[in-house]
């Protein structure tokens, strides 16, 4: 993984999307030297969400399987005034 400033990352843009996008770099963008954001390939966006998902399948079934009642994503995020994407209305 390499690290960069958000004034560097501005300044070489294409450069680190195509370290992410063909070399499969973790790259982080920093301000004021903590951590900002990251830039990483569409791959590997796509593993993180698939380990995500399974995560959140497995809590799921753990619930059901104690019993207790899952409570469905649309009904939370309406409670929460959200859209059923969890984006704000």
């Amino acid at each position: 993984m390499s690290t960069y400033t958000l004034s560097e990352a501005r300044a070489h843009l294409g450069k680190l999307v195509n370290r992410a996008r063909y070399g499969g770099e973790i790259v982080e963008l920093t301000e004021h030297g903590e951590p900002a954001a990251v830039v990483i390939s569409p791959e590997r966006l796509a593993y993180y969400r698939e380990l995500e998902d399974a995560r959140d399948l497995a809590e799921a079934e753990r619930v059901t399987a104690e019993g207790r009642r899952a409570v469905p994503h649309a009904e939370v995020a309406a409670q929460f005034g959200l859209r059923p994407d969890g984006r704000p209305l």
